[in-house]
């Protein structure tokens, strides 16, 4: 579970500082995205902490809840967010794909709940894939983001 935690750390990356245009609204936007991913790494760390090798499947559906949360407070955050014209519909990817590691936490949850191992492995597995596919597209968009904020 730990390595799955260390992948979601990097599934936001710091969106650089806007360059021409209106540099200050890019910047509060910038600013506005890095909140968001500060917060998450934030929540990550301490669940990263709680899990230990020996933690009851109770205890790491419970971590896994904790995150699912703190995911989803960062979708809702950046929905608050008023991006920059330019980058609205890379946005709404950023968005949409926070949503997919809010699903990814929560369908791992309820299958340590269930507390089949059969469930149990295949979620690890899940887990593994959704988070690693997740934070591709979010480094790809933020990537994206970066080169549209600096036109």
């Amino acid at each position: 579970m730990r390595s799955v935690l260390a992948l979601a750390l990097v599934v936001f990356v710091a969106v650089a500082s806007g360059c021409g245009g209106d540099t200050e609204a890019k910047n509060e936007y910038v600013d506005a995205v890095n909140k968001a991913q500060s917060d998450f790494v934030a929540v990550v760390d301490d669940s990263e902490s709680r899990i230990s090798g020996h933690a009851g499947n109770e205890e790491t559906a419970t971590q896994l809840d904790s995150i699912r949360a703190a995911a989803a407070k960062v979708v809702v955050g950046l929905r608050a967010v008023k991006p920059p014209g330019s980058v609205r519909t890379l946005h709404d990817n950023l968005i949409q794909e926070a949503q997919g590691l809010v699903t990814a936490f929560q369908k791992a949850a309820s299958a340590y709940r269930s507390g089949e191992p059969s469930k149990i492995l295949t979620a690890k597995v899940d887990l593994t894939k959704d988070v690693t596919r997740v934070n591709a597209q979010l480094n790809a968009t933020i990537q994206a983001l970066n080169t549209k904020l600096h036109d």
